[in-house]
């Protein structure tokens, strides 16, 4: 069982990554730094696509951080409302709530085709 001082450390960490994760994410859509005129066109499939084959990796990590987070704070939120009676059911479907959305990340960045 991870104490609450590591699940609150989980939060903090993941927190961090996610301020640095989320500026890169909207740097990248700055019309100007992508040779554009609009926002609307840094969403080009053909943009897009460039950077998912680019960043694919970053861009993984920044939604697995981000799942985890959120997840770890539900998981938190549901363990502190039932005062922790029911903490092994939670954990459980909070991890293959993980795995699912993890699993459908990994499978719309790796699953891109180009446009065309």
């Amino acid at each position: 069982m991870v104490s609450a001082s590591k699940r609150l450390l989980l939060q903090y960490v993941t927190a961090i990554l996610l301020i640095f994760l989320l500026t890169w994410h909207l740097v990248i859509r700055v019309p100007a730094l992508r040779g554009v005129d609009t926002f609307m066109e840094t969403l080009s499939a053909k943009l897009v696509y460039g950077e998912i084959s680019s960043y694919g990796v970053l861009l993984l990590v920044f939604a697995y951080v981000a799942l985890l987070h959120g997840f770890n704070g539900l998981r938190n939120v549901l363990l502190e409302w039932t005062g922790g009676r029911y903490s092994k059911p939670i954990t459980i479907i909070i991890v293959i709530l993980f795995i699912v959305f993890a699993s459908l990340a990994t499978y719309t960045v790796v699953g891109i085709t180009p446009p065309g």
